[in-house]
């Protein structure tokens, strides 16, 4: 299996509300497996927009910066 590197924009954002990875999927209305995949990086080039939005939204994270660190993470892979 190939090493993944991790959105590390959502686990600092995650953590500063203090939520888990649970609840950032309950915000985010998606599974936490489905939650774990995208910020563990397993889903990497193939992440949906609609996703990044959700994650924005259950966060707090401008869609605008959201945008930059995914595109700097996307650069990465």
């Amino acid at each position: 299996m190939a090493y993944k590197k991790i959105r590390m924009y959502l686990v600092n954002a995650r953590m500063q509300l203090g939520y888990s990875q649970y609840r950032a999927a309950e915000k985010a209305q998606m599974s936490h497996q489905h939650y774990n995949r995208v910020e563990n990086g397993q889903i990497g080039k193939n992440i949906q927009f609609r996703t990044i939005l959700s994650i924005c939204k259950a966060l707090n994270i401008r869609t605008s910066d959201a945008w930059h660190y995914e595109e700097s993470y996307q650069k990465t892979l």
